[in-house]
């Protein structure tokens, strides 16, 4: 028998070509509203989901385990390799981070002066409930969506009173 984190690794196989970011939540309301609204965070991708490689299950199995207190519902941001590709690109020709590039609103300054961002609902390909093992996959998941088509990039974005 397949254990969590093989049955999600096997789960994200069936969409090639993708980097996948995981984050996990108690509540199933946040889950409608980041598939409906997109994901927002704080400062960096990295510091609110862990990317995760499913050709390798430990890893996938490691990241479950890891943040099993942060909740059942593991949401999973899907974005293609080569829009990803294209976001770092970018982000390098306008001398900003790659946030600022995937993000579909402004960044606002959060109370304790971190930039937040928003991810794309169509960057949020589902969620897997690992209490039933099922995947369910969000209906505004587009392997297609190009923010940059949508959203044109500004210079780094700074926080106030930073040069």
């Amino acid at each position: 028998m397949k254990n969590k984190g093989e049955v999600l690794a096997s789960i994200l196989l069936d969409f090639k070509d993708c980097y996948f970011f995981l984050h996990n939540t108690k509540e199933f309301n946040v889950v409608e509203s980041i598939m409906n609204e997109g994901f927002v965070f704080e400062s960096q991708l990295s510091h609110s989901t862990d990317r995760v490689n499913p050709n390798e299950p430990i890893e996938v199995t490691y990241f479950l385990f890891q943040r099993k207190d942060y909740g059942t519902y593991t949401i999973i941001i899907a974005i293609p390799k080569i829009i990803y590709e294209i976001y770092t690109s970018v982000s390098n020709e306008y001398d900003t981070g790659a946030e600022d590039i995937m993000t579909i609103n402004d960044p606002i300054v959060s109370d304790n002066d971190e930039l937040i961002y928003t991810i794309s609902p169509r960057h949020i390909l589902g969620y897997f409930n690992q209490k039933t093992l099922e995947f369910y996959q969000n209906r505004n998941w587009d392997p297609f969506f190009n923010n940059c088509q949508h959203r044109t990039p500004g210079r780094k974005i700074r926080k106030p009173g930073i040069k």
